[in-house]
């Protein structure tokens, strides 16, 4: 549409100004009734065509990782499994089984040959991507004992030698990918792969990251900095930043010597390194920061936070190209795809989300879907909606309960805890005397988890209101039968 400039309207007198001011208005509000038609034409389509779903999960997908080649994707979930799909097709080709917790990241080697997990067990899992393909669940990782708290963070150098983990145990540590494996084929302790632990943070550690040549290292904290640091004598040289708050997420580009960074209080920022100056600083106060990504050619880097906001941003001219709504929860982890405009993320939900963010406006993109399975809002009686709150994430009320982090319910009224066939317990479980009942489930989310079955891998919760309690046990007594 043209707007005549300022100039061509001041010459005009008498009733030409207010007739042109009429053809403007004119103007202006047919382009706003054919705007308005063609959104209406658009949000008739179905939502399936802005975005599509694919389940193989029991619960929240945490960690999401591409293939170097873009041919395979893997998921990392908090039902202690990673998938292993293929791309572009999303088609699910194996489910990798060994931890004993919650999966919160995956990292491809980038070489393609190994695949790393870590989680709520502290442990890494290390995986032949080749053995993988070949012999599928027969193929076994190997275990490596890592830390004192939760992986958050996993990355390879650039020549794939070497791995690094990130732990909420307060440090980051360095693996040499090769001997670790040797050590674990000859029999050994895999951890004896361990090179260096890095510990500067005051806190937990998020994210780390090789520099280029391998000879350093970045790394981010709750404590909102980010440090580098020499491998060669483990010194700690700078703090590149110096946030206040927590940071997150983290990717470093030295060919474009920039940082990108997301905060606990909503900051997305991409930082000039050499010059010591932000570049671009966007967000939503107070609201976290989950997870960063880059697009296979480096030209955008995308944000997405715990209200499902993600934004992206071309790198060549720092400018924001996307701002939408991609879920109803947060958004833990996204991938910007080598298919043109696509990009997934995984959310509070079991199944991952494929946007084509290209094709279709912001307005298409405000309401994904239907409520979350975990946080259902109508039609639900009280104990309903209670498991759905507090137990379904773990646990599904039908006799198969795979795709779960806990056992099913299935007929648990008079089951002695811990004896239900085909599920891996802790040791707490399996030695424990509980037969659970009314009285015993009300006690579980009375005094939690940690006080009537301690050493278990269920979640500390409680339930203060006894009408929820109440409620909730009418409901299991009722469909678990």
């Amino acid at each position: 549409m043209f707007l005549p400039s300022a100039t061509g309207i001041s010459k005009n007198h008498g009733t030409a100004l207010p007739r042109l001011a009429g053809q403007v208005f004119g103007q202006v509000k047919r382009v706003m009734l054919m705007v308005l038609t063609m959104a209406s034409a658009l949000l008739g389509l179905s939502q399936a065509e802005a975005f599509e779903t694919f389940t193989a999960h029991g619960g929240p997908v945490k960690g999401l990782a591409l293939s170097p080649n873009g041919e395979l994707m893997v998921s990392a979930s908090f039902d202690y499994s990673a998938v292993l799909w293929s791309v572009p097709s999303y088609e699910e080709k194996l489910t990798l089984l060994g931890h004993d917790a919650a999966l919160n990241v995956a990292r491809f080697s980038p070489d393609g040959r190994w695949l790393a997990t870590g989680g709520d067990d502290y442990q890494i899992l290390l995986w032949d991507v080749a053995r993988l393909l070949i012999e599928g669940d027969g193929a076994e990782p190997v275990i490596i004992k890592a830390h004192l708290g939760k992986v958050v963070g996993l990355n390879f150098s650039k020549d794939s030698q070497y791995l690094v983990s990130s732990s909420w145990d307060g440090s980051a540590r360095i693996w040499d990918v090769e001997k670790t494996l040797d050590l674990a084929a000859k029999g050994g302790a895999a951890e004896e792969g361990l090179i260096m632990a890095l510990e500067g943070h005051d806190g937990p550690v998020n994210a780390s990251q090789f520099s280029d040549d391998g000879q350093y290292l970045y790394t981010a904290g709750y404590d909102g900095f980010i440090h580098y640091w020499r491998l060669a004598d483990q010194m700690l040289l700078r703090s590149v930043i110096k946030n206040g708050w927590g940071v997150n997420v983290m990717h470093v580009d030295e060919a474009k010597g920039v940082m990108a960074y997301g905060s606990t209080d909503g900051a997305m920022v991409i930082h000039d390194i050499k010059n010591d100056q932000e570049l671009l600083r966007m967000g939503d106060d107070r609201v976290p920061v989950l997870s960063i990504t880059v697009s296979p050619n480096q030209a955008q880097i995308g944000f997405g936070n715990a209200k499902g906001i993600v934004k992206i941003v071309d790198m060549a001219s720092m400018s924001l190209l996307r701002n939408f709504k991609a879920a109803n929860g947060p958004v833990w982890t996204l991938l910007l795809m080598q298919e043109e405009g696509d990009m997934v993320i995984g959310s509070l939900d079991d199944h991952i989300t494929k946007w084509q963010i290209t094709e279709f406006p912001p307005h298409i993109l405000i309401t994904p879907g239907p409520d979350r399975r975990f946080h259902p809002t109508e039609g639900l009686s009280n104990g309903e909606r209670q498991f759905a709150r507090k137990c379904s994430i773990c646990h599904t009320l039908k006799p198969d309960g795979k795709r779960r982090a806990g056992p099913s319910l299935y007929q648990v009224f008079g089951r002695k805890a811990g004896t239900l066939e085909g599920y891996s317990y802790s040791e707490a479980l399996l030695n424990s005397s509980i037969i659970w009942s009314r009285e015993t489930i009300a006690q579980l989310f009375t005094d939690g988890p940690d006080v009537v079955t301690p050493g278990t891998k269920m979640p500390i919760q409680r339930m203060k209101n006894q009408q929820d309690r109440d409620d909730l046990i009418d409901y299991l007594e009722e469909n678990t039968q």
